[in-house]
């Protein structure tokens, strides 16, 4: 943000020099990037009049001026021009002046004539162009001898501010101007926005219509005809100049004034060039296109917001202006268009596009809705002054519902705890009130936040307005009481570093997303309605409607992490997230924050032991058996399931400890088909807390063992529905006292096994640490064994 500093002169009164006002402006909170004198390069230009003016002897296209630049003699001067007469005054650059350009102006003989200095243009002074093909004429009543940059005032320091987001209010004049009234105790002196109207209505010109409130919470416009598009008058082209926006037409100018006095963005349009005289303020059709002021054509989307006539848009909301309703030389009738439009939409629209202008960054940010009708009045203020015109009687103004002052209460005590400093109710009262906001009661008081404070919403926002009008540099430092406690991380925090080094060294690599989404992930994933993963806390400032939710699962993330390499050729991908999701509740304004552990496999070149068309599920499975292993965890346990999103007979959820965990699953193919994904994949999800309460790091040595072990096979026919963890859940009943392990080692479906079954061969190992088990001991276990197995489960000895 460039800030003229002879400009705010004219809203606050303030005695600082431009570094001390640099200086004051850098403590409360407005970073200085740095100070630019202007006019330094044309220091030496002064102000001369023709007297005389005379053909060249030798040359068609030259003169020959007598200037008087009062000297003792007048100036003779060649020139190329022919827009100058006798008695002009024009800038003069006198022997031995060195222009912007870096060229020395000597004494020279142009086709035998003697020139002594240069009359000069625009251009050459590198000001802006103020239309004219020749030189600058000067206003007449600039003084003769005088220095250049004293008569037309272009000896302007510019301040350039660095502003983070939150001091979008200070993003135009007025708003920089109520930092220095309150640094210096003075008042803002607000502009007028006076407007003499003519009795014809303006609902008989223009018709307005907003489809989404939400998205256009306030529109406003006006009707000025007869108007004359011209070339700006010299003051505005340098108020324009000293913040750096070009000069386009007194029109275009009257919007950017006001856009960098207010901080309001305007837009003019053709009156004649909208369709049907009508407005409407909707969202983008598919596949619309609109060809904006900078001549490039845009496609459009049904996010974006636009400002459309009646058969087409004629503008990016919020953005930019179209070039089908463009105010140039042939305008008349204008319709002047104010207004207030949700940053998502209009940061969305940016973004996707490419643009960033002057308007978007405003509204991206958030700008005071209830300036929207000043700003207005303002526009077309100056507007009848420079360009003059009628304006049609009235305002279109749709603003449905309003937005008041908002009011928070702020406990003086936490001020003080925050702050480290004994302020008084007075005292903080008063450096709240130097900011404008109005402020009730004695040690809790009650503090209205204007509307243009779009950053302040919370009490801590509060404190740091005081601690910043009281002064960082006033604040003392302390040093910290009590004894130095020694930081160290929490068994959860332990568990975390420990669970990335063992995912990395089982082969999967680390990903970290975004915790915003879209919520249309939700229907990618097969989620039902009902789910309760769709109850979402939205964001009040998006980013774009792509992340304009918080995540209630990891899983969208790392599949379009997965779909990302996949575009790119990359077709083994094995990655993790570690992150947080977050759950609204009724009870708290804040959401809850649930630590999730997640994981995406595609990879084709896997085995498969089982023979059952599903490696990644048993290669998952591994990892997560390992993991669980290296953290101690030995109860556990995976049971068939089914999930939405997940293929419905490769799924299993997870208990440990006997809670439910997550689920483990490749995913479903019609997930896949919603992902473009013509790969299987497979997933895994779980809720971190339980593994941390699960997770220990004792760990008891065992002595190795003095008695053999029996070990006894045993084959089974069971069916299909029968899982591996409902047989070892019986086995290890059984056994428990003499069963030391059980591992299954074999799967066979074929023409031995009747139709619907499945065999499965286990091997089991008896041994305890006091003494040899017999034969018929473990025959006897072994045989219970099977009769319970049988009973259950209906399994049979296979023969």
């Amino acid at each position: 943000m460039k800030v003229s500093y002879n400009w705010l002169q004219e809203y606050v009164d303030f005695d600082y020099t431009p570094e001390e006002l640099a200086h004051k402006l850098t403590l409360a909170g407005l970073e200085v990037d740095g100070i630019e004198y202007q006019g330094k390069e044309i220091k030496d230009i002064v102000v001369g009049e023709i007297k005389e003016l005379a053909e060249h002897e030798n040359a068609d296209k030259l003169s020959v001026c007598k200037v008087d630049v009062a000297q003792q003699e007048e100036l003779q001067i060649v020139c190329g021009a022919t827009n100058m007469e006798v008695g002009d005054k024009v800038p003069v650059a006198p022997v031995e002046t060195v222009m912007p350009d870096g060229m020395e102006i000597k004494e020279v003989a142009l086709r035998g004539v003697r020139s002594r200095g240069m009359m000069c243009s625009t251009d050459e002074l590198n000001l802006a162009d103020d239309g004219v093909d020749g030189l600058f004429i000067l206003p007449e009543d600039v003084e003769v001898g005088n220095k250049l940059v004293e008569e037309l005032e272009l000896d302007d320091i510019i301040i350039e501010l660095d502003l983070t987001p939150n001091y979008s209010h200070c993003l135009n004049m007025i708003g920089v101007a109520r930092e220095v009234a309150a640094l210096a105790g003075t008042e803002v002196k607000m502009p007028e926005a006076e407007v003499e109207e003519i009795e014809e209505q303006i609902e008989d010109w223009i018709k307005v219509e907003v489809t989404d409130n939400k998205l256009a919470p306030r529109y406003a416009g006006r009707v000025i005809t007869g108007v004359e598009v011209k070339d700006s008058p010299l003051w505005l082209k340098k108020r324009l100049e000293a913040v750096g926006i070009r000069s386009v037409n007194n029109i275009v100018d009257v919007t950017n004034f006001v856009l960098m006095e207010l901080g309001q963005p305007l837009h003019a349009f053709d009156y004649e060039e909208i369709a049907g005289q009508k407005i409407i303020v909707r969202r983008a059709n598919p596949e619309e296109e609109l060809v904006t002021l900078d001549d490039q054509q845009r496609e459009l989307d049904e996010e974006m917001l636009v400002i459309a006539d009646a058969q087409k848009p004629i503008c990016l909301a919020g953005v930019m202006g179209g070039l089908n309703s463009e105010v140039d030389q042939q305008t008349t009738t204008i319709f002047l268009e104010s207004a207030n439009f949700g940053p998502g939409v209009v940061r969305s629209t940016a973004k996707k596009l490419g643009i960033h202008s002057d308007a978007s960054h405003r509204f991206e940010r958030g700008v005071d809705i209830n300036l929207v009708d000043f700003a207005l009045d303002r526009a077309i203020q100056l507007i009848t002054q420079i360009s003059g015109g009628q304006v049609i009687n009235g305002i279109i103004d749709l603003y449905p519902e309003q937005v008041l002052e908002e009011v928070l209460t702020l406990n003086l005590e936490r001020v003080r705890k925050l702050l480290g400093v004994e302020l008084t109710s007075e005292e903080i009262k008063g450096l709240l009130e130097k900011l404008n906001f109005a402020v009730e009661g004695e040690e809790e008081l009650t503090v209205k936040i204007p509307t243009y404070r779009v950053d302040i919403n919370q009490e801590i926002d509060l404190v740091e307005e005081i601690a910043r009008s009281y002064g960082y540099d006033q604040i003392e430092p302390i040093k910290p009481a009590g004894d130095v406690i020694q930081g160290k991380k929490t068994w959860g925090q332990k568990v975390e570093d420990r669970t990335r080094d063992i995912l990395a060294d089982l082969g999967l690599f680390e990903v970290q997303n975004y915790s915003f989404i879209s919520p249309t992930v939700f229907d990618q994933l097969n989620l039902p309605e009902d789910s309760q993963l769709r109850e979402v806390v939205e964001l009040g400032n998006p980013l774009s409607q792509d992340y304009s939710v918080l995540r209630t699962t990891l899983l969208p993330n790392l599949l379009e992490n997965i779909l990302l390499n996949f575009n790119r050729k990359v077709e083994e991908v094995s990655i993790f997230e570690l992150g947080k999701v977050f759950i609204p509740t009724a009870e708290q304004k804040l959401p809850v924050e649930k630590l999730k552990l997640s994981a995406a496999l595609m990879k084709e070149d896997l085995i498969d032991d089982w023979n059952l068309g599903a490696a990644g599920f048993f290669h998952l499975k591994g990892i997560l058996e390992e993991h669980f292993a290296s953290l101690g965890i030995e109860k556990f346990k995976f049971v068939a399931a089914k999930h939405p999103s997940l293929h419905p007979g490769r799924t299993a959820k997870l208990e440990v400890a006997g809670e439910m965990a997550g689920y483990l699953g490749e995913v479903h193919p019609e997930v896949l088909d919603n992902y473009a994904l013509n790969q299987r994949v497979t997933v895994f999800e779980l809720d971190f807390s339980t593994i941390v309460k699960a997770a220990t790091d004792a760990r008891e040595y065992s002595q190795l063992p003095k008695y053999p072990a029996l070990t006894r096979d045993v084959a089974l026919v069971v069916k299909e529905e029968v899982t591996n963890q409902e047989i070892k859940d019986v086995i290890l009943e059984v056994g428990d006292q003499i069963l030391e392990s059980i591992e299954l080692f074999d799967l066979y479906q074929g023409e031995q096994v009747p139709a619907g079954h499945k065999s499965l061969a286990y091997s089991l190992n008896y041994r305890v640490a006091t003494r040899t088990l017999t034969d018929d001991e473990v025959n006897q276990v072994q045989t219970e064994i099977e009769e319970k197995l049988d009973q259950r489960l209906g399994a049979k000895i296979r023969q």
